[in-house]
């Protein structure tokens, strides 16, 4: 069926789980460093920003990029970060989106339990 396909790019997905601290998870502001240092050191160029505090608690994050999108949605009640990004750029290999999984899980203090999955996108 896809014999003949061509990759569009790569979409990660992740539930970040058991994250010990649940005031990062209703910073926005912090949330947002992260997501722009993962945007600096892989040079994605961020297009728009937008954010949104739910009550009594959580938020959603989402970056528009030129090469496609990032998001953060937070579950503080549950320790999680639900967390994508699709981007059109060609890796020949998933260690980029490695890298940025590591990333998020050293700097949120979250449960090697955590779960990515890095799906090819196509054409």
């Amino acid at each position: 069926m896809f014999s003949n396909s061509k990759y569009s790019g790569k979409h990660m997905i992740c539930d970040i789980q058991n994250i010990s601290n649940i005031e990062l998870l209703n910073n926005t502001e912090k949330l947002k460093e992260m997501m722009k240092e993962i945007c600096y050191k892989y040079n994605y160029k961020i297009l728009q920003e937008v954010e949104h505090n739910f009550t009594p608690e959580g938020c959603t994050i989402l970056f528009l990029l030129s090469e496609s999108h990032m998001s953060i949605h937070t579950f503080p009640e549950k320790q999680h970060i639900a967390f994508d990004i699709y981007t059109c750029r060609t890796y020949d290999s998933n260690q980029v989106y490695n890298e940025i999984f590591d990333y998020l899980i050293l700097n949120l203090s979250a449960s090697n339990k955590s779960i990515c999955n890095i799906i090819n996108r196509i054409f």
